[in-house]
């Protein structure tokens, strides 16, 4: 686990300067700091009077030397006029003035240590998610080799491949560790992959050219039987111009995957899901998935959209999910410089945008790598 630093260490680095260099105190500020300890250790009113009688002491001083240029006539009776002025005119002054300053003091201290404290707290939560990120990792790869087994073991009983298996209640009970395996598989990969992005470990290496179309039509025949189930139509509007696009095509197709099992998952019976491919002026290609789906308001897109996060709605309790198909989705498109944005109305559905830079994108007047209609579709 990542050592946490105390408030010792964190105000000593505080202290010093750029390459870390303790600066040095000046006689100013050495000065300054004699003079708070002297008349911090005195009353308000302590304060006041000393401050008073050096006013008088100056007024007098000043009345003296006003004396010499024959100006005034320095006597007792002006000399007694101008202390008592002084006295009444600056004590009640100087005294306000102090508990205003007092006042200062007290909130600029607290300030300073908020700060500091907010600082060390700041540090702390840096290295604890640090650790945390390190953790999952390792934790993933650890679980991994053994789930692989698991599933690979339990698919070899399903299929009865070295024999046949006389009580069909092993077979149900193979079938259920095997899909239970797969799916506890696929949250794993899914902590992993955004565990190394958070903690800089993941990139777009090695990245590839390919046809998002192609992608994109595999993807959408993956989730073509879970539309089919949910009664949902999922319908391409496929470009006539052939997009050819740099990135990693592994984290291209898990984002799309991730948007279209959410978009279909959300969207009730008889619901339709949209994808379109466009192109802005400035060369952006933005992917666009709408559904007419259940909706989100502006704080259920902040929920999903944090990891862990789940949207509580009347299609939530249908579909088992983890909270991390949108953040993770988010976090890859990053990754390759480009965004994410939700936009939702609460009943009459979502929109997702993909959104690709343009040193990214690129047309190909060859031949398509597939052949496709270019006509949407909907299944």
């Amino acid at each position: 686990m990542a050592r946490l630093v105390s408030s010792g260490a964190m105000r000593a680095s505080l202290e010093k300067g750029a390459g870390g260099v303790v600066r040095p105190k000046s006689s100013r500020s050495t000065f300054r700091n004699f003079i708070d300890r002297f008349f911090g250790r005195m009353s308000r009113v302590g304060v006041t009077i000393i401050l008073t009688a050096n006013a008088v002491v100056i007024a007098v001083l000043l009345l003296w030397i006003l004396s010499f240029s024959g100006l005034i006539a320095f006597v007792v009776n002006l000399v007694l006029v101008t202390m008592i002025i002084t006295i009444l005119t600056a004590t009640p002054i100087i005294y306000i003035t102090l508990g205003f300053v007092h006042e200062v003091a007290r909130k600029s201290k607290a300030l300073s240590r908020m700060t500091e404290n907010l600082a060390i707290a700041f540090h702390n939560a840096e290295q604890a998610n640090e650790a945390k990120s390190r953790f999952l990792a390792n934790m993933s790869h650890e679980l991994r080799t053994p789930l692989n087994a698991v599933i690979g073991f339990s698919d070899i009983m399903l299929n009865q491949r070295f024999g046949q298996i006389d009580n069909p209640r092993y077979v149900d009970y193979a079938r259920d560790i095997n899909s239970s395996g797969t799916h506890l598989l696929g949250i794993i990969n899914d902590i992993l992959d955004l565990s190394k992005i958070e903690s800089g470990e993941a990139s777009v290496e090695p990245e590839n050219e390919f046809d998002i179309v192609t992608v994109i039509e595999s993807a959408c025949a993956m989730l073509r039987p879970l539309a089919a189930r949910q009664q949902v139509a999922l319908a391409i509007d496929v470009p006539d111009k052939r997009y050819v696009l740099l990135a990693v095509e592994r984290m291209v197709r898990q984002v799309l995957l991730n948007i279209l099992s959410n978009a279909i998952k959300y969207t009730g019976a008889t619901g339709t899901v949209r994808l379109t491919i466009d192109q802005s002026t400035n060369g952006i290609l933005t992917i666009s998935v709408i559904d007419t789906g259940v909706g989100m308001t502006a704080d259920e897109i902040r929920v999903a959209m944090s990891p862990f996060g789940q949207v509580k709605s009347e299609l939530s309790g249908i579909h088992a999910g983890t909270g991390l198909g949108l953040p993770l989705a988010k976090a890859m498109m990053d990754l390759h410089g480009g965004s994410l944005v939700v936009r939702s109305v609460p009943g009459k559905g979502t929109s997702v945008t993909l959104c690709f830079p343009t040193p990214r994108v690129r047309h190909d007047t060859g031949p398509a790598l597939i052949e496709h209609e270019r006509t949407p579709r909907a299944s």
